[in-house]
């Protein structure tokens, strides 16, 4: 008798799963399973980002690095503003409202780290009770004043305005040596931010507006002829002001709008100013310069503060895609993007005391650094 060959068992197993269901259908072959987890992260919602110098989702100190890179000893008098030099990173400026200086720290949270302050001959005009910094054009940088005292002899209280400088490390000295122009027309100026060129944008106290500064033309360093500038304020009597609490400012060059955080109102607002008109002249016109109003434009709310956590948001900066907004009364550090939605925050509140934090600076890497005007701070933060 002669006994049948049996199939081989792997010819079985295919025969089976060849033949499927009884109703003739083949069977879908099963997926492997690295597959299947792949498609069921695919229908997974995305992670909400984060931001890995805000602690990455934590919100906590702990979840970051704190560094103080400058103190009091170092020349801090209630500083209000800070920034990089673009042409020179390494070099971290930092305004001081009080005594009307300006302290360089070179090479900050470094082993090489070192500090000088400077307030020459003349600062308290060209430099006085500064509230803010932005740098523009290479080799230059401007401030504005957070003050309507009379501070030079034969000048009236109102005249103070936005201080072009040269940016020269070897020859700034916060004094008119060092100043490249000067325009006189926000008294109380809290916030500045650079558009291209020589032009600057004002958060302007005094008339609770956003000023346009174009210093066109400067004159030479350490001079008196302001007739080349011009000068157009928007959104006159539109804006909050709070005396002693800095409103940042940002131009965004994609979107040719200006962001400015408004404690006062507890929020950032946006301006639009591509539609608006020339309108009438602005006196007193102490420079010679062109001075004009302007109508229209839109002034709208970008960030609503109550909704996103915040209470008196003062310092601003636009980074990687990223707006950074400090809160003066909390603490907090909060990241929101470009459509000013909220991304990831920060409570520094065990950390500072209110009123500490104002202005804000991020770095090529994405630290964080902000001054602690209450403390005579500054502090570097960045991921664990």
């Amino acid at each position: 008798m002669i006994t049948p060959r049996r199939a081989p068992l792997a010819l079985l197993a295919l025969t089976s799963l060849s033949l499927g269901c009884g109703d003739g259908t083949p069977a879908a072959p099963a997926p492997p399973r690295d597959a299947a987890v792949a498609d069921a992260a695919a229908d997974a919602p995305p992670a909400p980002p984060t931001v890995p110098a805000l602690g990455a989702g934590m919100h906590t100190p702990e979840s970051v690095r704190i560094t103080v890179v400058a103190t009091a000893d170092d020349g801090l008098a209630q500083p209000r503003d800070l920034a990089f030099n673009p042409q020179a990173p390494e070099q971290l400026w930092v305004i001081n409202h009080a005594d009307s200086s300006m302290t360089i720290v070179r090479n900050p949270g470094t082993p090489d780290r070192e500090a000088v302050t400077h307030n020459g001959p003349g600062h308290t005009h060209f430099l006085a009770q500064p509230a803010a910094l932005a740098f523009g054009a290479p080799g230059m940088f401007a401030t504005a004043q957070e003050t309507d005292q009379v501070t030079e002899r034969g000048a009236p209280p109102d005249f103070m305005g936005p201080t072009l400088w040269d940016s020269n490390y070897e020859l700034f000295n916060a004094g008119d040596d060092s100043h490249l122009d000067m325009l006189h027309n926000s008294p109380n100026a809290v916030g500045i931010a650079w558009e291209s060129e020589n032009v600057y944008w004002v958060v302007d106290g005094a008339h609770r507006c956003l000023t346009r500064y174009d210093f066109a033309r400067p004159h030479e360093r350490g001079g008196t002829d302001h007739r080349q500038g011009f000068v157009y304020r928007y959104a006159d009597g539109m804006l909050t002001y709070t005396e002693g609490v800095s409103s940042h400012a940002e131009w965004d060059a994609e979107n040719s709008r200006l962001y400015v955080s408004e404690p006062g109102a507890n929020r950032v607002a946006m301006l639009n100013p591509v539609d608006a008109q020339m309108g009438a002249r602005i006196l007193p016109n102490y420079d010679g310069t062109r001075q004009n109003m302007m109508s229209g434009g839109v002034l709208e709310t970008f960030i609503d503060g109550a909704s996103n956590g915040l209470r008196k948001p003062s310092g601003l900066a636009l980074a990687g895609g990223r707006f950074y907004v400090t809160d003066n009364e909390t603490g907090r550090i909060t990241a929101f993007d470009r459509e000013g939605r909220r991304i990831d925050w920060l409570d520094l509140g065990t950390q500072v005391q209110p009123g500490a934090l104002q202005g804000i600076a991020v770095d090529a890497r994405g630290w964080i650094y902000v001054v602690d005007a209450v403390g005579n701070r500054v502090l570097e933060i960045a991921p664990r």
